[in-house]
């Protein structure tokens, strides 16, 4: 039975959603069936965000995606002594991935940050099958090229959550992340 690990970088998507389509939210149960559809093996799901301690609209989000299904790996925003906001899982993930790698047939990442192009590099030389599933025009194409196969996130029928607010202002998915690095 094939096995298959999804790893998400929510504030990536977020962030490019945002740049994209003046609004950063994404229908993650679209995103779950379109992950799960067709799939004759075991699939994971694990989605990692940064959140601020003091917004219940972020914990409710993280709520949400763990009653989807999504394992939801987190941790709270890093307020800097100059008032700047460090918010990155990008280590956290990669870790993540390296360490389920041996137990797993196929990596599908959900992210277009070029930095996961050595940790693609590293699982294909492992024997992987490494899916991407990036942002419209904002994946790495050396992530895209390190792949096997790319997904453009946008194009998923349903990925745009429907009624949001068009605006160019954060949502509560990760409205602080915006201000991050």
């Amino acid at each position: 039975m094939k096995r298959v690990g999804v790893f998400i970088d929510i504030q990536n998507v977020y962030l490019t959603t945002q740049a994209l389509y003046g609004h950063g939210r994404i229908n993650f149960a679209t995103l779950r069936d379109f992950l799960l559809r067709g799939t004759d093996g075991i699939v994971t799901m694990s989605a990692f965000t940064c959140f601020d301690p003091e917004s219940d609209g972020q914990r409710s989000f993280r709520n949400a995606l763990g009653l989807m299904g999504y394992r939801v790996i987190s941790k709270p925003l890093r307020r800097l002594p100059d008032g700047t906001i460090k918010a990155n899982m990008d280590m956290d993930m990669a870790v993540e991935i390296l360490t389920q790698a041996e137990y797993l047939d196929e990596v599908v990442l959900v992210t277009g940050d070029g930095d996961f192009k050595a940790i693609v590099d590293a699982l294909c030389l492992k024997g992987k099958v490494v899916k991407i599933i990036g942002p419209d025009r904002l994946t790495s194409p050396e992530l895209i090229q390190a792949s096997h196969q790319y997904i453009n996130l946008h194009q998923i029928e349903g990925i745009l959550q429907p009624g949001t607010n068009h605006s160019n202002k954060p949502g509560p998915v990760e409205a602080e992340s915006a201000k991050a690095e």
